[in-house]
This record gives structure tokens, sequence and C-alpha cells, in this order.
């Protein structure tokens, strides 16, 4: 039956043919077919032509639908976002088999001067005057707390909450330590934490001990280090004004805090030569301050033990962490990144950077110290550890046994022993 059928007063349209289904009759007065489930007449679009009429079928079919509906829009989107992943998904693949890491030149040419000048500066260092030393050892503890009480512990983890004061002396001393300002520190420490040992670390130690020691440095990064830099959230520090104000005059600040003063302290107050002092008291400090923190990247992630995780590549070096007041605990720094102390055990002289915020905290400079229950320790080291954390005389023999008739023999292992017997 067809869908319109004659007005009395119309002369009714020319029939042609018979409808297997539904029909209408388009603005030219010409049949139109729509298909039918039972083998109909075919609808063609475009410019086709009707199987039974021969009538050509327009773009607007007869109930008005066109060809850009809805459904098709949303068809052609899901296959056009599909087609994007694939290429983006193509790109890095491309992108990580033509990665081939280039020297930076610059950096490179600036780490051998550092480090050929330090040895220079610790030649001098024996014709110094005694309190040049005393200088040395001086600031390299104070940008040494700017590096772990500063940018590691609290712009980097946010273990703790320092007043602004605590915040203004850790920028200082952080200055004083070279190594970047602090929110470009931060945000590659936290990319290390979240992706560590992956290509997205950006000195990752599987790449071996040089790249993870200094070898980073003066190398192109892994296209996804670039990436993952751009995801990370620094809102935190992007609010704190003492570290963007760091950030924005690093350059001055640098050339202030870690060459001028350093060196100009002791030609000023005890007459020094001022050439000595430059290659002691910038060269061969700033060297030693980068080489003690390259330790926590790459001795810190290869020897020692893993008591709190062994599937992670961080161990526990005692050494660096005497070294690096307090970094060395890093099997459980990894797997705690949020204690303020870096480390379950070692008291202030394994830990001096835990006295100092501990210090701050007694004068109210410092609060909200955030750390991990034994229990959560416990816990984590009996699950993951590698065995190491309960080798002490508490836990050592705990389980043991003299032999055979021994009251503390597990049950199951004496019913096993019955079975065997017989």
């Amino acid at each position: 039956m067809c869908l319109s059928s004659p007005i009395p007063g119309q002369k009714q349209a020319p029939s042609v043919g018979h409808c297997n289904g539904s029909c209408s009759l388009d603005r030219n007065g010409n049949r139109s077919t729509t298909t039918v489930p039972n083998g109909g007449e075919l609808k063609h679009r475009g410019h086709a032509t009707d199987a039974t009429s021969h009538t050509p079928v327009t773009d607007e079919d007869n109930l008005g639908y066109k060809e850009e509906n809805a459904v098709y829009k949303e068809q052609q989107l899901l296959q056009q976002q599909d087609q994007k992943l694939k290429t983006s998904e193509q790109q890095e693949e491309l992108e990580e088999e033509e990665y081939h890491p280039q020297i930076r030149w610059p950096d490179l040419g600036a780490q051998t001067f550092l480090h050929v000048g330090a040895l220079y500066g610790l030649y001098q260092l024996f014709y110094a005057n005694f309190y040049t030393f005393l200088w040395v050892v001086v600031t390299v503890w104070v940008s040494g707390i700017g590096i772990t009480a500063g940018a590691h512990r609290l712009w980097s983890h946010k273990s703790y909450t320092a007043s602004l004061p605590l915040r203004i002396l850790l920028a200082f001393a952080f200055s004083i330590a070279g190594q970047r300002d602090a929110y470009t520190w931060a945000l590659d420490h936290r990319i290390h934490h979240k992706f560590s040992e992956t290509d997205a670390d950006p000195h990752n130690a599987k790449r071996g001990f040089f790249f993870a020691h200094v070898g980073w440095l003066f190398l192109t990064p892994h296209p996804k280090v670039v990436a993952k830099r751009k995801v990370i959230d620094m809102s935190d520090l992007e609010a704190d004004a003492v570290c963007m104000f760091q950030r924005k005059y690093y350059i001055p600040l640098f050339a202030l805090c870690s060459i001028v003063l350093p060196v100009a302290v002791p030609w000023y107050f005890w007459n020094e030569n001022l050439w000595m002092s430059f290659w002691i008291n910038f060269n061969m400090r700033f060297t030693w301050t980068l080489n003690v923190a390259f330790f926590v990247n790459s001795v810190a992630h290869m020897y020692g033990n893993k008591p709190y995780d062994k599937n992670l590549m961080s161990t526990e070096a005692p050494i660096v962490s005497l070294l690096a007041m307090g970094e060395g605990w890093h099997n459980y720094h990894h797997v705690f990144p949020w204690d303020y102390k870096t480390g379950e055990f070692g008291n202030y002289s394994l830990n001096i950077t835990t006295g100092f915020i501990d210090f701050c905290a007694w004068l109210g400079l410092a609060k909200g110290r955030k750390s991990v229950s034994p229990d959560m320790v416990l816990r984590r080291a009996k699950k993951c550890g590698d065995g190491t954390r309960f080798l002490d005389d508490d836990h050592a023999h705990k389980d043991s046994v003299w032999g055979f008739g021994d009251k503390d023999i597990p049950r199951e292992d004496i019913v096993e022993l019955a079975k065997m017997q017989n």
C-alpha cells in the first residue's frame, strides 16, 4: 500500500510497476521506494536509479534523512579518533626506534671543566689557609641542606611543611649548591620516582652506572622523559612564591650564591689568594656536591640490600647516606617517598637532614612531618623485601630450632616428618 493516497480532484501520478514495500512520491511526482526485508525494491542513494522505476534518487530519501546524519557522523568521528590514536602510537614507536642519544657539547664541556678544575682545586687546597678548608666544609654542609631538606624532601616530596623564613633559607642554600633551580630539580625527581628505571626516568640506572651518575646531564633525554615533563603535576610549586622566585632569577642567584660568595669570603676575610679560592671554593666544592648527589642516582640504585622491596633497583647504601646527609637509605625511600626521614633506621649521624628538620620543627619553622608507622614498614618488608630487614638479633633466630624434638618445630613440619617415616 502506498503512503500517499490519491487526492480527490487532482491527477494521480502514473503508476510504474508495483510496490513490494512502502513507497511515496518525490517532489516531481515520481515514485520512490524503500527497501523491505522480504527482497522488495532497492533504494539507492546519490545518482543511482531505482531498481524498478529507473528514476534517479536524490541524496534526500523518502523519510527526509540525509546521508550525513548523526549516526554516520559519530561513526566518522570514532574512525578519525582511532586513526589518530594509531598514528600517535606509530609515531611513539618510530621515535623510540629512532632515538639515539646525542652529546650536548656545551654541557659536556661544562662537566669537563668542573671535574678537571676540581682536581686542580684539590691540589691547591694543600697550600691554602686552614680557614679556607673550614669554609669549604661549611658551604658544602649548607648547600647540602639546601638539596636534601629543600629541593628533595620539601619541594619534591612534600614530606613536611616549611614556613616562609625556612623556605627562603632553603632556597638560598640550594642556590649555593647550583644544581639548577628547585622547580626543575623537583620536576625531574618526581618523574624519577613515578617512572623509575624506565625510559621515562631521566637518569635510568638500567642504562648503566655512568649514565645514571653523570651521563644523563650531557646526553639528549629520551623522548619519554620530555613527554612526562609535561604531565607531572607541579601546581603546588607553581603556587610557592619562593620556589618560583628562585626559578625566575636562577642565573643571577647562581652567580652570586654559588660563585661570588664562596670565592670572595676567604679572599676578603683572611686574604686568601683569589685564584686559589676560585678553584677550591667553586670548582672543587661544586663538583664534590654534584658527585655526592650523583652517588644516590648510581651507587644507591645498584649496590646494597633491598629490605623493603626486592623488585626495585634502589638499595640501602649506608656510605652514601653518610656522604649525602641521610639520602642513602634509598630502597626505603622509593617505597615510602613521603617519609620526611627517608629511612627507617639510622641516627642523626647518618641522617643529618632529619636532625635539621626536627630542629626546625622544634623552633616552629617546620610542621606536618609525614612518616610511616612501624607496622606498615614491617608489612611491606615481609611482603616484598629480600629478607635482610629481619637479620637483627631480635628476628634472626625467631624460627630457629636445635633439631628433632625441639618444641618450636612447626606442627606442619612434624606431620610431614611422620609421613616420611611411615
